[in-house]
């Protein structure tokens, strides 16, 4: 079987690994981290990259794949809209990456209600993304000092710090393939500076394992000819002719 994943960066390493050890053909287009917070951007980044494929299909400079896998989960509604020509599309059946590193979208929601307020991280959010530390800041506002003043500047970083607000915890997903005490230490530190607790949590690689090994029992798949829809409810997704 021939697989073509559309996958954000934050699988680089679980994703790479799983994929040269599969017996099936994976081939792997990646998107940049941190599109999710934008889903109509993350949209066109999908539809670019499918064009894309369809176009070299039909050049002939790749074989056409059984599958094409969009490895990100609902992520903000930003698959939805996205139709399946005369490929099958599959994609997690989960509410976005954090579901697809903890196993499962159950486990996902449970963790979810029992500990809300969590910030999630692993090593390849750490490695791909990051956020504020307090140079970071610095650096920041003294751009906005620059730019626009003082007074600007402060309430700038203000409202650049008000997102930490919703949150209470930071979890640590851990079991990656790579997975050192350096990338933890740094898991710590954004812990402490933004005021949070910190909590590990046990990753479990089974759906990228189901992924590469090319079984999407646990996934949703968008038949030839139709178009992903969001769905209130565990389905996550329907199908919806075109």
């Amino acid at each position: 079987m021939r697989i073509h994943v559309i996958a954000c960066r934050v699988f680089g390493r679980e994703l790479s690994y799983r994929a040269a050890l599969s017996p099936n053909i994976i081939d792997i287009t990646w998107q940049p981290q941190g599109l999710h917070e934008d889903p109509k951007l993350l949209h066109s980044y999908l539809e670019e990259s499918l064009e894309k494929i369809y176009r070299e299909i039909d050049e002939g400079i790749i074989p056409k794949p059984d599958y094409i896998v969009l490895c990100y989960g609902l992520c903000s509604n930003g698959v939805c809209g996205i139709t399946a020509r005369d490929i099958p599309i599959a994609v997690p059946r989960t509410d976005d990456c954090i579901g697809v590193f903890l196993g499962s979208e159950e486990r996902y929601l449970r963790l979810f209600n029992e500990k809300k307020g969590t910030y999630w991280l692993n090593a390849g959010w750490i490695e791909n993304s990051f956020t504020f530390f307090e140079e970071r800041e610095k650096q920041l506002y003294d751009e906005y000092v620059e730019k626009y003043g003082e007074d600007n500047a402060d309430y700038l970083m203000e409202m650049s710090r008000a997102w930490k607000k919703e949150y209470k915890s930071c979890g640590y997903i851990t079991g990656g393939v790579v997975d050192t005490e350096e990338q933890r230490a740094v898991a710590a530190r954004f812990a402490e500076e933004s005021g949070w607790s910190l909590d590990f949590y046990e990753g479990d690689g089974r759906l990228i394992q189901a992924l590469t090994d090319g079984d999407f029992s646990e996934f949703f798949v968008c038949p030839p000819g139709h178009t992903i829809e969001a769905v209130v409810g565990p389905e996550k997704m329907k199908a919806v002719k075109c």
